[in-house]
């Protein structure tokens, strides 16, 4: 009974000089984490220290202040207008001007479809403008420009040239009371305007006109010679095709045509005049 006593005090000894060994490096491995820990905070507020200092030294160095602003792409929009957009005034620093807010106020004229801005060292802000490309002019109570995408954007100005197509046929009420079907007819008298674009056939290369009827469709009128062409809704560019064969059909024979009717792929009706009649 004795020897079993002194066994379990001896491991019972050992066991307690084990702990102790194992706080002893637990303690040792908390000190140098906390020592890492603390010096990497240190290093932090020296470089955030010493970044404030150049930071503050570059605003307050002369070199670096707005001298030049560079406009590219605005063609239609007075590089006046654009300055005065920017909200630039007097000579800043280049590192206090704040691009964002520069390029917001830009793209809230009707004009601009995309913008940048960028920084140029030491002294230059370059803008790059992208303007919005009118497809027609549609008439409401007013004129207004409209682009590939069908957005009512900018009204037309009085010395402005009105060399588009005009879209007629929609008004400011309905377009309020029924925008889906508003953008329908929107969208299929610009599809229109695009495939006589790319195929350029006789009569319709040049159209000064399209009419957007909510029941028939889309009626166009020849730029050159007035004459009004239905189109339906659908098969534009095969009708389109088949029109030009007619077209030329009428000038062999003599004859001009007052109306097309392209409502019916399979049935086109021309109501024509003798030529010089």
């Amino acid at each position: 009974m004795g020897e079993t006593v002194k066994v379990r005090e001896g491991k019972f000894l050992r066991s307690k000089a084990g702990r102790e060994e194992k706080g002893a490096e637990k303690f040792l491995r908390i000190l140098k984490k906390t020592i890492r820990v603390a010096f990497q905070l240190l290093l932090l507020s020296f470089f955030l220290l010493v970044s404030h200092w150049i930071y503050v030294r570059l605003l307050g160095d002369p070199c670096f202040r707005v001298r030049e602003v560079e406009v590219e792409g605005g063609r239609r929009i007075p590089k006046e207008t654009l300055l005065s957009l920017t909200v630039i005034d007097g000579m800043p620093n280049l590192f206090s001007v704040k691009l964002k807010e520069v390029v917001e106020r830009l793209e809230s004229h009707p004009w601009i479809e995309q913008v940048r801005v960028m920084k140029v060292f030491p002294h230059k802000i370059l803008i790059q403008i992208e303007e919005k490309k009118p497809m027609a002019i549609i008439q409401l109570e007013e004129l207004y420009y409209i682009d590939t995408k069908g957005e009512i954007f900018s009204p037309v100005g009085d010395r402005d040239e009105y060399n588009y197509p005009y879209l007629t046929g929609l008004t400011r009420r309905i377009l309020e009371k029924d925008p889906v079907e508003a953008k329908r007819l929107i969208t299929k008298a610009l599809e229109i305007l695009r495939i006589a674009g790319q195929e350029k056939l006789p009569p319709l290369e040049e159209i000064s006109e399209i009419h957007m009827e909510k029941v028939y469709g889309i009626d166009c009128i020849t730029k050159a010679e007035g004459v009004e062409v239905k189109m339906g809704w659908e098969d534009f560019g095969e009708k389109l095709q088949r029109l030009s064969l007619i077209w030329a059909d009428l000038r062999k024979r003599g004859f001009s045509a007052a109306s097309i009717d392209c409502s019916d792929l399979k049935r086109m009706l021309v109501k024509r005049v003798p030529s010089g009649g």
